[in-house]
């Protein structure tokens, strides 16, 4: 399925094209009070080539980690689902565990995760992934062998391992002085351009639009690759999605209702358009007395998203989450 193109994978662009209007702006400023400027020289050329390449090492290195982060969700994923099918496999032989109250555990660690990454500070789901020892103890003072729990240890073991990995890339950023660096370099490549002068004055306003477009937005994308992970109002598409453990939340909400696979993913694209698009009064519905800066409350997303789902009229089955 190929997600189709907005102008929201453009902001980016268009917040950079802004500031670049003000820089040409400011250059036809200094023309108009009589600053030529300098005559370019291979030396100017040798300073913005060398900016070019610095930035593009720095650039390629941070990619690294976003190719991971973008790894991060799905390998989550694959555990709480994991844990589920095996749970309830152990629950239709043994009777064990308790799968509603392991199903709001396994939800948890999503919602968890969510505010984690809205607070920045915070560890809510590493204590939610620690909760789900108590499910396991249930297995232990049961029938269930010892193997099938030893399972189940190891999925969670997964799961602290790729949640530790979202909270040292959200924390860490990419060589802190490399970072400075480039922000010295894009703000002194760009005074060298507001100072020189190419040729006449209409080609040298098209080449300092062109030349400021292309440094402010490598270094605006290096700040979105720092830290990949955002969710509610404040997420963008460049950011990576929660996307596949929304579907996970909405398997395990909806485990006895018979939603098809076409209904979950339906309901989980939704749960994404509620968390970016709330406002007004649905914000405040959904905020269930959090902070401006947290994300909804997720059951409250999830039962407006099944909602909305069913009340979509190219929907043609319904479906309860």
């Amino acid at each position: 399925m190929w997600r189709k193109i907005s102008i929201e994978d453009y902001r980016l662009a268009l917040d950079t094209v802004v500031v670049v209007a003000v820089l040409v702006g400011v250059r036809e400023l200094l023309f108009y009070v009589g600053i030529e400027g300098i005559a370019l020289t291979s030396l100017t050329a040798s300073v913005i080539g060398g900016g070019v390449f610095v930035m593009g090492l720095v650039i390629a290195g941070t990619l690294s980690d976003y190719k991971e982060a973008e790894r991060t969700p799905n390998n989550l994923a694959a555990g709480l689902y994991a844990i589920l099918r095996e749970a309830e496999s152990m629950h239709r032989v043994w009777k064990k565990p308790d799968l509603d109250r392991l199903r709001e555990r396994l939800v948890a660690v999503v919602d968890a995760l969510r505010r984690d990454i809205a607070a920045g500070d915070t560890r809510e789901c590493q204590e939610a992934v620690e909760i789900l020892s108590e499910s396991f103890l249930e297995l232990e003072e049961s029938d269930v062998p010892a193997n099938y729990i030893v399972r189940l240890r190891q999925e969670q073991a997964g799961l602290r391992k790729s949640l530790l990995s979202v909270y040292q890339i959200q924390r860490e950023e990419f060589l802190p002085s490399a970072y400075a660096m480039i922000v010295s370099f894009v703000v002194m490549i760009l005074t060298l351009l507001m100072l020189t002068k190419i040729h006449d004055r209409v080609e040298t306003l098209v080449t300092l639009g062109f030349l400021s477009f292309f440094f402010l937005y490598l270094l605006r994308l290096l700040n979105v690759i720092n830290k990949p992970f955002k969710v509610g109002r404040q997420r963008s598409n460049d950011d990576v999605s929660l996307f596949i453990l929304y579907e996970f939340v909405v398997h395990a909400r909806a485990a006895d209702a018979g939603v098809s696979s076409d209904q979950v993913v339906g309901i989980a694209e939704r749960i994404e358009q509620i968390e970016e698009a709330a406002s007004g009064e649905n914000a405040a519905a959904l905020q269930d007395g959090r902070s401006d800066d947290a994300p909804p409350d997720l059951d409250a997303v999830v039962d407006a998203a099944a909602e909305a789902h069913r009340d979509d009229p190219k929907v043609t089955g319904g479906s309860r989450a």
